[in-house]
């Protein structure tokens, strides 16, 4: 017997996630409504079971610009998601069928899915939706000893390590005060102008400190790296039931050259390893293998996944309407999807 279901009450949602073992801190209902608000849009999940198999899709629907109709398109909150399936793989096929029958009669006209690279969910979607490859991420292997990690560390990354302790770096686990988020903040946001990071990454203030919060599936850590007692870097770690991810991560600028990145990365790779995880993912650069994915690597021994992201257009007449009425005043980025959320740059302007 098949059930399919729309989820948006928590209650429901945590039940549901009880029948998935070892279920990622991305999936949470918390995790997900605090990216929900950041998309100006409304957090739900699909659900869908038969006798063998279950299948859950946390996502946001968000109200479609520059229409005249109340119409939506659908993303994953910010990280790694799509669906999860314990089962038989091949049931996504028909979990498709009805999910898009779904998205058609609620004016749902594209997706777009952040998947999971640990997961590799990638591999079911394939025939499914298109999928644009990203870039590589990468994680630490936490399951040998301490010591068989550290010895796979780049040579440059040790010297980097006895520097900072040279200096008198030391680490430590910080309690979520306030005052100590509001530090993490400061430095976060000192990072993002350093690296001239897209206002996509400037999340404001209420969002770190709902960040922090613990979680069913997930809790969060701050770990900070001080010279003396002066805070200088600091990182906010998730801990899962099986993987653990390295979120945020910030630093003051005028001390990076006593490498407080490459102590706290070491330090975070230990306490993650003492709370049981197997993996702990670093995440990704900005770009395809630059210079932030060399330094995560330094740690990783190459231990690489793949990034993908999934599109969908679930109704073709729809999104071709939108995107010609655009045509008509702006210039589009052709290679953005969905089109009518990439960059408009108005004709009348350039002429």
């Amino acid at each position: 017997m098949e059930r399919f279901l729309i989820v948006e009450e928590p209650d429901t949602w945590n039940s549901i996630l009880k029948d998935f073992k070892n279920i990622d801190c991305y999936y949470s209902f918390e995790y997900g409504s605090l990216f929900a608000e950041n998309e100006n849009g409304k957090l739900f999940a699909a659900y869908f079971e038969d006798s063998e198999t279950k299948i859950f899709y946390p996502f946001i629907r968000r109200e479609i610009p520059h229409v005249n109709d109340t119409i939506f398109d659908i993303v994953t909150p910010y990280g790694y998601g799509g669906p999860i399936i314990y089962g038989k793989s091949q049931v996504i096929i028909k979990f498709y069928e009805v999910f898009s029958k779904y998205c058609k009669l609620n004016k749902i006209i594209t997706e777009t899915i952040r998947l999971h690279p640990l997961y590799e969910n990638y591999l079911l979607c394939k025939n499914i939706m298109d999928l644009e490859y990203i870039r590589q991420t990468t994680a630490v292997d936490l399951t040998p000893s301490l010591d068989q990690i550290r010895m796979n560390y780049t040579s440059v990354n040790k010297r980097n390590i006895k520097k900072a302790r040279k200096h008198n770096l030391t680490c430590v686990i910080a309690e979520k005060t306030n005052e100590n988020i509001q530090t993490f903040i400061d430095l976060y946001k000192e990072t993002m102008d350093r690296n001239k990071a897209s206002s996509y990454y400037y999340f404001n203030n209420s969002y770190f400190f709902e960040q922090v919060n613990d979680t069913d599936i997930c809790r969060t850590f701050l770990l900070f790296a001080k010279m003396n007692n002066e805070i200088i870097a600091g990182v906010l770690v998730f801990v899962g039931q099986e993987y653990s991810h390295y979120h945020l991560g910030a630093s003051k600028t005028k001390f990076l050259e006593l490498r407080p990145n490459n102590i706290l990365f070491d330090f975070m790779i230990e306490f993650c390893r003492s709370k049981g995880s197997k993996i702990l993912h670093l995440g990704g650069g900005y770009k395809e293998n630059d210079g932030l994915f060399k330094f995560k690597t330094s740690f990783t021994n190459n231990n690489n996944y793949k990034y993908f992201i999934g599109k969908k257009v679930h109704d073709t007449h729809q999104y071709q309407q939108i995107i010609e009425k655009l045509s008509e005043e702006y210039l589009m980025n052709e290679n953005f999807f969905p089109m009518y959320r990439g960059k408009l740059r108005n004709k009348l302007i350039l002429t």
